[in-house]
């Protein structure tokens, strides 16, 4: 009995801890905001809730191994392990937002695409570099940056060129040519006129030489089509070819443990 009324009162405690925290919140709010301590607080918040959420659970899970004391115990110590390893993971995630805003809060913000460029490879030759993957050497800090970046954006090169591509010339471009001829039976053939002009002229502004725009619009994409067919996937294995030598060159050049 004493078991369940530490429990039911070690929960109590931290509802009403949880409660009053939320309630100071709500009314001291704006002058919280005024002296910016209202982000720390609503996070103190959020981590106390998640902590008040766990705790009943873990304590169930091991309810056999507590004496009422021993409840109290594994509460404190769990309790703030739990606070704790929380906190450490916002900071961690506030520290690595901070980092990859840097430039917007230095008030250049079309940089951040280049320094996700830089940064991204640098976390990671850094992470091998610490955990001794590769020798601790300047030669291999250059090529281990240069690896990922390599393997990275090599990569994301070629599929944001084959994706883009292989849509527009074979769903998306055969869409358009039914749509097209469509609309120009429509038009030809039954006197339906669902725009003043042929759609693909519609949408593309083909104000003067509808005609001959249509006609090198409808013929170029096939031709295109056609060739992407005959010469991609080859041009595809080239890219994938070349991306793999790409890698087997630079990791040649580290020095590894």
């Amino acid at each position: 009995m004493a078991k369940r009324i530490t429990f039911a009162a070690l929960i109590l405690l931290s509802l009403a801890s949880l409660w009053r925290g939320t309630q100071f919140f709500r009314h001291q709010q704006e002058a919280l905001h005024a002296r910016g301590f209202d982000g720390f607080f609503l996070l103190g918040l959020i981590i106390l809730g998640i902590s008040v959420l766990l705790m009943p659970f873990h304590l169930r899970m091991t309810w056999e191994k507590w004496s009422a004391w021993g409840l109290v115990r594994e509460y404190a110590t769990r309790f703030s392990l739990i606070i704790g390893a929380l906190l450490a993971i916002f900071l961690l995630f506030t520290f690595i937002g901070l980092i990859i805003t840097l430039p917007a809060r230095l008030g250049r913000g079309y940089l951040i695409l280049p320094w996700l460029t830089v940064l991204v490879p640098l976390v990671m030759v850094l992470i091998d570099l610490a955990q001794q993957n590769i020798k601790r050497t300047v030669r291999n800090f250059v090529a281990g940056f240069g690896l990922y970046a390599f393997r990275i954006y090599g990569l994301l090169l070629i599929q944001f060129i084959t994706i883009p591509v292989a849509f527009v010339l074979f769903p998306a471009g055969f869409f358009l040519q039914l749509l097209s001829l469509g609309d120009l039976v429509a038009r030809w053939g039954f006197g339906v006129y669902v725009a003043e002009r042929p759609l693909l002229c519609e949408w593309f502004n083909l104000v003067d030489g509808c005609t001959p725009g249509l006609i090198s619009l409808h013929i170029g994409h096939l031709l295109l089509a056609l060739a992407a067919a005959k010469f991609g996937p080859a041009l595809f294995d080239r890219a994938s070819d070349g991306y793999k030598t790409g890698l087997e060159t630079i990791e040649s050049w580290l020095d590894k443990n």
